[in-house]
């Protein structure tokens, strides 16, 4: 569980997060962080039921928001609504405060992807292996999903392939 000041990172994608409000302190009504990164980027994922609010106070980042390319330059802010396919990268240092409302168990998810790619356990973007990911992937659907197919197939197709991933050893939550 995320303790306020505590600090992770993510040797793949090179993104270091401070948690700032954690869903605890919150009584599940806000994540809050900060992160920082040399280059930072995220595939295409949505936020079934988190609203995502970026607040930029250094550099420059490239959102695709529902199909929209955008740039935000600092100090800029951005919105981006439940629900909603989304991906953003960056080519030089940025430094963020993100918000997500309500907090979900989304801290619970980024401390497990950045603990197995600190492990070596990710590729080098980040992603474990589909087995892993399917684990991980359904105990996480509110939090973090595909954009497609639909969360409902998701949840099915998930649903399929956990047990498996589970028989295998893999957990939804590592270390």
């Amino acid at each position: 569980m995320a303790r306020p000041g505590e600090v992770i990172r993510n040797p793949a994608t090179g993104e270091t997060v401070t948690f700032l409000v954690t869903a605890a302190e919150s009584e599940g009504r806000l994540l809050r962080l900060e992160m920082a990164a040399e280059r930072s980027s995220a595939p295409m994922h949505q936020h079934p039921r988190l609203e995502e609010r970026w607040k930029l106070s250094q550099g420059s980042v490239h959102f695709l928001v529902s199909g929209a390319e955008r740039v935000l330059e600092a100090p800029a802010e951005l919105a981006i609504p439940p629900g909603t396919p989304h991906r953003f990268w960056s080519d030089g240092p940025i430094k963020t405060v993100v918000d997500y409302e309500p907090a979900g168990r989304f801290e619970e998810f980024l401390e497990t992807i950045y603990a197995l790619a600190a492990a070596g356990k990710t590729t080098a973007t980040g992603t474990p292996n589909p087995l892993r990911a399917a684990v991980i992937a359904r105990e996480h659907l509110d939090d973090y999903a595909l954009p497609w197919p639909s969360v409902a197939i998701q949840r099915v197709l998930f649903g399929l392939l956990a047990p498996i991933g589970r028989l295998l050893g893999y957990r939804a939550h590592y270390p």
